[in-house]
């Protein structure tokens, strides 16, 4: 199966005068919930899609429950999820204070099969 992309045309954003160029983004086909998610487990598994969905609500839990603990989470070859912060900058270290967080992310890095995997990956026009 091949990753389908569009073309879209965009405006530097350092440049506004420049001329728009062309780039490629990924086309998302649809969303796939958990329920998707849960079906397609049950293929290949002996699981049950409630417990399927059981397992992914409880990975789920458990994985936010260790970020929030200051853990980073590797899932095997999947890869490593890790809290990431964005704060204000302080001139001082006093006024460097968790006032100073403006937003919480989670970052995902990719693991060995991961990359290997999105490495192979074809590419079709929409």
């Amino acid at each position: 199966m091949s990753i389908l992309f569009s073309k879209v045309q965009r405006v530097n954003p350092r440049d506004t005068a420049a001329a728009k160029k062309w780039y490629i983004v990924p086309s998302r086909v649809e969303l796939k919930n958990e329920k998707v998610i849960a079906e397609a487990l049950t293929k290949n598994t002996t699981l049950s899609r409630g417990e399927a969905s059981l397992v992914i609500d409880e990975l789920q839990s458990v994985i936010i429950g260790f970020l929030l603990d200051g853990y980073s989470v590797r899932m095997g070859d999947w890869g490593t999820f890790n809290l990431t912060l964005n704060s204000a900058g302080s001139d001082t270290e006093a006024e460097c204070t968790a006032e100073n967080i403006k937003s919480v992310n989670i970052r995902f890095r990719p693991g060995k099969d991961m990359k290997e995997a999105l490495a192979k990956a074809t590419f079709a026009p929409r």
